[in-house]
């Protein structure tokens, strides 16, 4: 067996997610002891009375992260070997917490100002979007996207899997690209509900503030290897802080290191909550690898069955 732990981005949060873990798990709910404390915000609040301050990207890092953290902490002692840890864009952070490369608290502190950076620049252009493009071949988006950012900025921001691009850009840009790709009969360019364009050059701005923030974080070796977004392979201590601030502007390129775990012997992966949105790109990439998917506190009986 090989096993992979895996964790979701922004937009998987749910109401209450998380929460039966905090209330029947120590481990669970010391973490969120720890990110209330340490952020100073209402995350149990927001998450049983408020979901939709997590919208806003300052709020939803930090509840996000925390929800997974706490999942994680469930049931980490029951776990075998870790062959290979990542996540989807936020979910980067959770994989480097929970793998021990970065302090939970320290990472914590991170994702606030992390959020709060992003949120802060996200006001000033209001006019960028990102959308979700299915079902065409990447070779056609990358040269419709070439074409439409010599006069507009465009860019591909995440690699989701062979059959989901997200592209991120000007309102117009977007609705150019919607346009050409319509006429060469793709129709299915869904706008996603983000606070700015994540993972291009439109969010540059965000890289030195937050390249000086990461001057007083301290990372640390760790036995379980995580992945990193922009360079498909495992992060190094040397280039670890210099990758996250390429990450705010750089694109995921998710499918392409979940192929490489397969190529390395993948057989397992373990996709932490909130929601299911790996494993089910998971399933459309690589179907014969196992997946378990622990979103609720009934998942977890079915841990040993599927480690077995």
């Amino acid at each position: 067996m090989k096993l992979a732990v895996i964790y979701n981005g922004q937009g998987a949060h749910f109401a209450n997610m998380g929460l039966d873990f905090k209330d029947n798990f120590t481990a669970a709910k010391a973490v969120f002891d720890e990110a209330t404390e340490i952020t100073n915000y209402p995350i149990e609040q927001w998450i049983r009375e408020d979901i939709n301050q997590l919208a806003k990207t300052e709020n939803a890092q930090v509840a996000i992260a925390t929800t997974s953290l706490a999942i994680y902490r469930a049931i980490e002692t029951e776990l075998p070997s870790i062959e290979f840890m990542g996540g989807l864009s936020l979910g980067e952070y959770s994989a480097l917490i929970a793998s021990g490369m970065l302090s939970q608290a320290e990472g914590l502190a991170l994702l606030k100002e992390r959020g709060r950076l992003m949120s802060a620049h996200c006001e000033f252009i209001d006019d960028a979007q990102m959308a979700a493009v299915i079902g065409m071949p990447i070779d056609e988006i990358e040269t419709l996207v070439t074409k439409i950012a010599s006069y507009l900025p465009l860019y591909i921001a995440n690699y989701n899997s062979p059959n989901q691009i997200v592209i991120a850009g000007t309102s117009q840009a977007i609705q150019t690209f919607k346009q050409a790709a319509k006429e060469l009969g793709y129709k299915k360019v869904l706008p996603l509900k983000v606070e700015g364009p994540f993972h291009s050059p439109l969010m540059r701005e965000v890289q030195a503030p937050f390249a000086n923030v990461l001057q007083a974080v301290a990372f640390n070796s760790s036995d379980i290897s995580v992945w990193s977004n922009v360079t498909v392979q495992p992060h190094q201590l040397e280039t670890i802080k210099e990758n996250l601030v390429k990450h705010l502007v750089e694109p995921v390129y998710w499918y392409q290191t979940i192929d490489k775990w397969v190529k390395d012997g993948l057989t397992h992966v373990i996709q932490i909550g909130p929601g299911d949105t790996l494993a089910k790109l998971l399933a459309g990439q690589h179907s014969q690898v196992k997946c378990q998917i622990i979103n609720y506190v009934e998942d977890v009986d079915q841990l040993k069955e599927f480690l077995s």
